[in-house]
C-alpha cells in the first residue's frame, strides 16, 4: 500500500465553555475542518482505512476533542460525505440553471465542468471509494443514488428544454447515455494514462458525442444498430428495479486453465490437474468475497474459512495476501480480456458485427449487479495498491486495443489518434454503463433502450460520424 501525505490543520483552540458569536464562528470553523480532513481521509486512505483518529491527526486535535463534535465514526463519515455529495451537486445545478443562457449552453457548460472535475479535482478519487462503500454502508448507497439520479434528471430536463418534442423517457434515456460515457472516462483518464495529446482529442470527440446526442432527432438513430444485434439481447437485459437486488450464493466461476509461467498463481514446483483445479477453487471464491465483502474483508484467513480448509493449507498455493489479491483480480479481468479478444478478431464476420457482439456482451456484464460491485472494489483498491493499480492500467489498456483493431477496419482513412479517441470514447461508454445501478429508485430508464442508445451511439463514435455538420 502506499504511504499518504498527512494534511494538517492549524488547531484556533477546542471547544469552548463561552457563549455568543465567536463561540459560534469558532465552532462552525472547527467543524468545517473536521469534514474536510475526513473528506480527505476517505479519499486517500479509502473506506476500509478510514480512522476517527487519522482525522483528527490531520486538523491538529485529539481524538477526545474530535469526539465532542462527532462521537461516533459513522456519525462523520456520513456527514462528510453528504457535505461532498451535496456541495457537487449543489455546483453543477447553479450551472444547469443559469439566467440568461440557453438551454444548449449550459449543457455544453455543465459537461466542461464535469470533463474539468474528472481530470483535475479529486471528484475521481472520491467517486471510486463512495461507489465501492456503497456496497457495503446503506447510507453510502443512497448518496450514490442521490449523485446519478439528480445527475441524470438534470440532463433529461435540459435535454427536454433543447427539444421540446422529445418524450421524457427518450430525455432519460439521453441522459443515462451521457452520464455513462462521462463517467466511464473517469476510468480511462484515472488508469490508462494517456499523454496530453491524445486526451485532449478523446475530450474533443466526447464533446461532439454530446452534441450529437442532444441535437440528433428520435428518428436519426432508428437503423444505426442491425437488428441481429439488439434483438439477441432483448432477452438477456435485467430491468433497471432489479439492478440494486442483493446477490446470495456464488457469483463467479472461474476457470484459469493451465497458468502460464509468468503468472502470479503458476507454482512451477507442483503440476498437475488436481492442483490446478485447486486454483480454480480458490480464485473463484476469492473474488466472490471480494465483491460480496469487499477488499476492507478480503484475508487469507477469511477465504480459507470459506472454503473450509487452514490458512496454512492455502498458502501452499498463495503464500502471501498480496499474491492471491493479484492473482484473483488477474484471473478475472483476463476471462474478459480473452473473450472479447476471441470476439474481435479478424474473422469471416464484417469488423461491424463484431464490434456490436462485443458491445452486447460488455453492456450485459456491465449492468449485473455482481459484476459491477466487482469493478467498484478494484477501482476503488488501484488508489491504494500498486499492484492492482498495474493491472488495471496494463488489462484496460489490452482491452482498448480491441476496439482500436476494429476501429481501423471500419474506417481505414482514421487517423492512429483519431482511432485510439474513438475506441477509449466506445470502452469508456460501456465502463460506465455499470453505473447505471445507481438511481434505479427514483429514477428507472427502459435498459433495452438505454442499450439500443448507446449501440447507436457506438457505431456513430467507430465511423467518426459524431459533431459533424451534415451528419444526421
Amino acid at each position: 500500500m502506499q504511504e499518504k501525505a498527512k494534511k494538517t490543520f492549524v488547531d484556533p483552540g477546542g471547544p469552548s465553555n463561552g457563549s455568543g458569536p465567536a463561540t459560534g464562528r469558532n465552532r462552525e470553523l472547527r467543524i468545517a475542518q473536521i469534514i474536510l480532513a475526513a473528506q480527505q481521509t476517505f479519499r486517500e486512505d479509502g473506506y476500509a482505512g478510514f480512522a476517527t483518529r487519522g482525522v483528527a491527526g490531520r486538523v491538529g486535535i485529539t481524538l477526545g476533542n474530535l469526539q465532542y463534535y462527532f462521537p461516533a465514526k459513522e456519525e462523520l463519515l456520513r456527514t462528510a460525505l453528504q457535505a461532498y455529495v451535496r456541495r457537487k451537486l449543489d455546483d453543477y445545478m447553479k450551472i444547469a440553471h443559469r439566467q440568461g443562457i440557453d438551454a444548449a449552453q449550459r449543457c455544453s457548460a455543465l459537461v466542461e465542468r464535469m470533463i474539468l472535475d474528472i481530470h483535475e479535482t479529486d471528484l475521481p478519487q472520491f467517486l471510486f471509494e463512495m461507489f465501492a462503500f456503497s456496497q457495503h454502508a446503506i447510507y453510502a448507497a443512497e448518496l450514490a443514488d442521490e449523485f446519478h439520479a439528480q445527475c441524470r434528471d438534470v440532463f433529461a430536463r435540459l435535454f427536454s428544454e433543447i427539444q421540446p418534442a422529445l418524450a421524457k423517457e427518450d430525455c432519460l434515456v439521453r441522459a443515462t447515455v451521457l452520464l455513462a460515457q462521462t463517467t466511464g472516462m473517469m476510468i480511462f483518464n484515472r488508469y490508462v494514462g494517456d499523454g496530453e495529446k491524445d486526451y485532449a482529442e478523446f475530450v474533443r470527440l466526447t464533446k461532439r458525442s454530446v452534441k450529437s446526442l442532444v441535437e440528433l432527432p428520435p428518428e436519426a438513430l432508428k437503423g444505426d444498430v442491425p437488428d441481429d444485434g439488439v434483438r439477441g439481447r432483448q432477452r438477456g437485459i435485467k430491468q433497471s428495479a432489479e439492478l440494486g437486488a442483493q446477490v446470495q450464493g456464488r457469483l463467479f466461476d472461474l476457470s484459469v486453465g493451465q497458468a502460464r509461467p509468468d503468472s502470479l498463481y503458476y507454482r512451477p514446483t507442483v503440476q498437475g490437474k488436481r492442483r490446478e483445479l485447486k486454483i480454480n477453487e480458490i480464485i473463484s471464491c476469492a473474488a466472490n468475497l471480494l465483491a460480496t465483502e469487499g477488499y476492507a474483508q478480503f484475508t487469507q484467513a477469511r477465504v480459507a474459512r470459506e472454503l473450509g480448509i487452514l490458512p496454512s493449507a492455502l498458502q501452499n498455493y498463495f503464500p502471501t495476501h498480496d499474491e492471491l489479491l493479484s492473482s484473483t483480480i488477474d484471473a478475472l479481468l483476463r476471462v474478459y480480456l480473452e473473450r472479447y479478444t476471441e470476439m474481435g478478431k479478424p474473422s469471416g464476420k464484417p469488423a461491424l458485427e463484431r464490434l456490436c457482439e462485443i458491445v452486447e456482451d460488455a453492456f450485459e456484464e456491465a449492468v449485473d449487479p455482481r459484476v459491477a460491485r466487482f469493478s467498484f472494489e478494484i477501482f476503488a483498491l488501484a488508489q491504494h495498491s500498486d499492484g492492482t493499480r498495474e493491472l488495471v492500467r496494463d488489462l484496460y489498456t489490452a482491452y482498448r486495443a480491441i476496439y482500436v483493431g476494429l476501429v481501423r477496419e471500419m474506417d481505414s482513412s482514421a487517423t492512429a489518434r483519431d482511432c485510439l479517441a474513438r475506441a477509449t470514447l466506445i470502452a469508456a461508454q460501456m465502463e460506465g454503463a455499470a453505473m447505471l445501478m445507481f438511481g434505479t429508485q427514483k429514477q428507472a430508464p427502459d435498459i433495452n433502450r438505454v442499450f439500443e442508445l448507446m449501440s447507436a451511439m457506438t457505431i456513430r463514435v467507430a465511423y467518426g460520424n459524431v459533431g459533424k455538420k451534415g451528419v444526421t
